[in-house]
């Protein structure tokens, strides 16, 4: 049973991440800094969901997970380079960040941020 909630978890969020990338509207070329708070959705593999936490320090040392930033406007889902990506979880300040990378995406699909 817990390997079918996990075999779920792991499709739901590929079909979420394909569809983020299935359609770009935004420009990709153009370095945008936004504003909000990091999110990390650590995975609950005995529930099959996954919980959104503000962490209060480097989330390093957490099972794999993925980040979003959420501004009051929008969802943005932290993509990028592994460098770029390390800095976010190394850093203990989650609330009020700016960070700046390319955006990707629509209102229709979903919203990402490439952080370099």
């Amino acid at each position: 049973m817990q390997r079918i909630k996990f075999v779920s978890l792991c499709l739901i969020l590929g079909i979420a991440f394909s569809i983020s990338l299935s359609t770009f509207s935004h420009s990709a070329d153009e370095v945008k800094t936004v504003q909000g708070n990091v999110v990390c959705l650590i995975p609950d593999y005995e529930s099959g969901n996954v919980k959104p936490v503000i962490a209060t320090g480097p989330c390093d040392g957490l099972p794999p997970h993925q980040h979003v930033l959420v501004t009051p406007s929008a969802v943005y889902s932290l993509q990028g380079l592994q460098d770029g990506l390390m800095k976010i979880t190394q850093s203990s300040n989650r609330s009020n960040v700016k960070i700046a990378g390319k955006v990707q995406g629509s209102e229709q699909t979903a919203w990402v941020l490439l952080v370099e």
